[in-house]
């Protein structure tokens, strides 16, 4: 136990409660996934879910949600895009941004406040040994590599994608060609929302899962599941899919990374990750409909 007074402030909880709701979370199936009692262990483990940003992530217990830290410049571009982000998960129901579901800043004594966001979790596999590959895709191809093995539910990237599409016996990218269609628009309307905002380096989460032999995979009724999940058109592979890290504001550090990548490697300096706003939602969209929504 923590002897330090804990105090704890939540942003905006109408407009989060609403957002919940319209995805089909009411009060207390949200307490029940969220509960200190039910997430000890996945709590205990945050610390081994350290990202590239410093930031501690978790899943709730049964796998809904994400509990993640926020840092200042996270805080600052979401409370910026809040407005628009409302309206825009409101006339686009199936936006595949991933959804935030409330903010919190948490205060213990005199300790500088801690910012905590809790988003849904946007695969929702139903065999989690059917999962076939996982990538976190940003249309670029500078140190978009990871070498040797992994298991199939750890990220690989870009180069990964092109290197199984090739190599690999199945042909695991099939997407209908009314599927292709409604992807690239909606791809289209997230990513113009995320430039508009000075917003880049976010990623397309991809994961596949094959379907069991045998079954039928129907599409989920539930709004959070059904925008992120596309059958593919043979029947054989499920897609999970769905924009995340979308808060990554080009400042001036990424401005730095930008100029020092770009002189290192002046022939690749349009692909790298930390391009401006503009260039990067041009090459995403772009290198999804090219490469990912494929028949």
């Amino acid at each position: 136990m923590l002897n330090e007074d804990v105090q704890v402030t939540e942003y905006a909880p109408d407009v989060f409660a609403f957002l919940r709701e319209m995805d089909g979370y009411d009060n207390e199936s949200i307490k029940k996934s969220l509960h200190p009692d039910n997430n000890k262990k996945s709590v205990f483990k945050a610390g081994e879910s350290q990202g590239k940003s410093g930031s501690f992530f978790f899943f709730s217990q049964d796998e809904k949600f994400i509990i993640k830290t926020m840092t200042d410049s996270d805080f600052k571009a979401f409370m910026d895009l809040f407005r628009s982000y409302v309206r825009h998960v409101c006339r686009n129901r199936k936006s595949l941004l991933a959804r935030v579901y409330g903010i919190y800043s948490i205060q213990m004594g005199e300790q500088h406040p801690v910012k905590l966001v809790v988003m849904g979790h946007t695969i929702q596999y139903k065999n989690k040994d059917l999962i076939r590959h996982t990538y976190d895709l940003k249309g670029s191809m500078v140190n978009r590599l990871v070498k040797g093995r992994t298991k199939p539910t750890a990220p690989v990237k870009d180069k990964n994608l092109l290197q199984d599409v090739q190599f690999d016996k199945e042909i695991f990218l099939n997407f209908s060609p009314k599927d292709q269609k409604i992807l690239n628009a909606q791809i289209a309307k997230d990513v113009e929302l995320l430039r508009e905002f000075n917003l880049m380096d976010y990623s397309l989460l991809l994961c596949v899962e094959k379907v069991e032999p045998g079954t039928k995979y129907v599409k989920s009724k539930e709004p959070h599941r059904a925008r992120h999940i596309y059958v593919g058109a043979g029947g054989t592979f499920v897609y999970h899919i769905s924009v995340i890290d979308y808060l990554q504001d080009f400042n001036i550090d990424k401005k730095f990374e930008n100029v020092f990548k770009s002189l290192k490697d002046r022939k690749n300096k349009l692909l790298i990750s930390a391009v401006h706003p503009d260039d990067y939602a041009t090459r995403f969209t772009r290198w999804m409909t090219e490469n990912v929504f494929l028949d």
